[in-house]
């Protein structure tokens, strides 16, 4: 009989015990002893048999489709493969080409009807191996994940395999900075593709194949990518929180058996602060990632060879609804920066005035409402400290306060259950006694929400202090650098509307939370009337917390 041999070695078994040379004695002593021709055959070294996607597989798909065989030999049928259905459907694909499995150390032969049962029961007990081997593996590498672990660290990084320890590398740290710093500057993912090519910076690819002896990829058309930046890697990069020494794992989830793949939830990833050295400031990070997000949203795009405006997007006019669009006016003096309606710059004055303003006029106006919520705000943290303060010598008797209430819970919680016994022998008084209960649970509810307040408002007191800190050190950032960036302008400004009424124009400047509202109106470029929001949430900006319980 025309047989041909096939043998297989995976990752995770044991390479002395079924080592391919072993195999192959093996089966081929079986063929030669039982007076077999040995045609040919195939193997496969350090794959799966969880799946048919296989070089040594597709030789016997085209022995088989030739019809040079009557039989394959294997050492036993985990060879052939572990997955329990493609494994069947292989062989009902041999038995329909008139070419059996025989197993050389299980004595199987798939051509015996008498060994079908036991065909089944191995491909069970093989499939269960295969699956249990991939959980244990699955499970102990999450543990790692847990416990924080690079494998192939991000660019800019490298591991050291002697030490374990990750370090920085300096040339791929200066392209991650200039991504970084040109990014929030103003310049699109486009035009700093454009200036590494340029400058020849080397990319992650390359690098890798550098410090790890990877194989350099080739685009479509065959051009090396070596020094060849796109938008989608800039992106990659700025996206990446590694950059601030924050490493995530198990940001994927890639099942080979099944072949599934899918991106985790944020909660279910695991998240390492300060675990890898610092290459950018968490404050360019954090302005990089509000452009990304703002320029996404207001559909924000780069002119030519020229940077994104500051207040491309922001700008919307309130006549019409339609969004601003951005001018660069070439002076003597320099360059001057106007915006005007989109609907006036494309079907002229007929259908919406120009509501012209200038980029000038409103880094003024911005940075006097910066001024303005900057003594706001301070007069929130005198008002903190006071809280603070009365607080803190009452701090002591919170406990005795939530015992007292606690006990209060249980006697209520006691009347309730009294209650309740009454109601079912005084049937006709029920809806008296419904009332009686329903008021209870008000009062325990209450105390409940009392008991919590108490617990959390030391806490609560100490993150509204450190915000209204962090808020006014951005501020004083800000008002230190003189002109606002764009990073700064789309962290704080929601957006600008602005209505043109015979000449004037009124331009309400709306800033995110926790920033407030104002209407300023300007006539002919020069400021006429303010008129600013009184309706702060005290609470938001922490001016009002649990008033009501620690009143002297």
């Amino acid at each position: 009989m025309k047989v041909w041999l096939y043998y297989r070695l995976s990752r995770d078994e044991d390479e002395e015990l079924n080592s391919l040379n072993n195999q192959r004695k093996i089966i081929y002593n079986f063929a030669v002893s039982n007076g077999h021709e040995v045609v040919g055959e195939s193997f496969d070294d350090n794959v799966s048999g969880m799946h048919f996607n296989r070089e040594g597989i597709d030789k016997i798909y085209e022995v088989v489709e030739a019809g040079k065989i009557e039989a394959i030999i294997v050492k036993d049928l985990s060879r052939l493969g572990r997955h329990r259905t493609q494994t069947a459907l292989f062989i009902d694909y041999l038995r329909e080409h008139d070419v059996r499995v025989l197993s050389a150390t299980e004595n199987i032969d798939t051509f015996n009807e008498n060994d079908d049962l036991i065909i089944g029961f191995k491909g069970l007990v093989n499939d269960f191996y295969a699956r249990d081997g991939s959980r244990r593996v699955r499970t102990g590498y999450r543990q790692k994940q847990k416990e924080g672990i690079v494998t192939i660290p991000p660019f800019g990084y490298f591991k050291d395999k002697n030490t374990k320890k990750v370090v920085v590398v300096e040339e791929a740290a200066e392209t991650v900075r200039l991504i970084f710093s040109a990014y929030v500057g103003g310049s699109g993912m486009k035009a700093i593709a454009r200036t590494l090519n340029e400058q020849r910076r080397k990319t992650p690819a390359l690098m890798q194949a550098e410090l790890l002896n990877k194989r350099l990829p080739n685009t479509q058309d065959g051009i090396l990518k070596k020094y060849l930046w796109d938008a989608t890697m800039v992106a990659r990069i700025l996206r990446d929180e590694s950059y601030i020494g924050t490493l995530i794992c198990h940001k994927s989830e890639r099942n080979k058996i099944n072949k599934t793949f899918r991106f985790t939830d944020p909660e279910e990833q695991f998240r390492h602060e300060n675990y890898l050295p610092v290459i950018v400031t968490r404050e360019i990070w954090e302005q990089a990632q509000a452009l990304l997000t703002e320029r996404k949203e207001k559909n924000v795009r780069a002119g030519t060879n020229c940077g994104i405006l500051r207040y491309g997007g922001l700008l919307r006019c309130k006549d019409c609804g339609r969004t601003f669009i951005g001018k660069r006016i070439k002076l003597k003096s320099g360059e001057r920066v106007a915006y005007v309606c989109d609907t006036y710059h494309r079907y002229g004055k007929e259908h919406c005035s120009s509501h012209m303003v200038d980029e000038e006029t409103l880094d003024r106006l911005i940075g006097a409402e910066i001024l303005r919520t900057k003594k706001m705000y301070e007069e929130n943290w005198s008002r903190m400290e006071w809280l603070i303060e009365r607080w803190t010598p009452k701090a002591s008797t919170a406990s005795a306060k939530i015992s007292k209430l606690q006990e209060q819970i249980l006697l209520l919680e006691e009347e309730v259950e009294v209650i309740l016994m009454e109601r079912i022998w005084d049937k006709a008084n029920a809806e008296r006694y419904d009332r009686m209960i329903a008021k209870r649970e008000e009062q325990i509810a209450e105390a409940k929400k009392q008991i919590e307040d108490l617990q959390n408002i030391s806490e609560m007191l100490r993150s509204r202090q450190a915000k209204l800190k962090r808020d006014i050190s951005l501020i004083d950032d800000i008002l230190r650098e003189g002109k606002m960036s764009e990073a700064h302008l789309r962290m704080l400004v929601e957006k600008i509307l602005v209505h043109e009424e015979d000449g004037k124009l009124d331009l309400e400047i709306r800033l995110k939370a926790p920033f407030r509202d104002h209407l300023d109106v300007f006539e002919n470029g020069e400021q006429t009337d303010c008129f600013a929001s009184t309706d702060f949430d005290y609470d938001r900006l922490g001016a009002a917390i649990y008033g009501d319980y620690y009143a002297g």
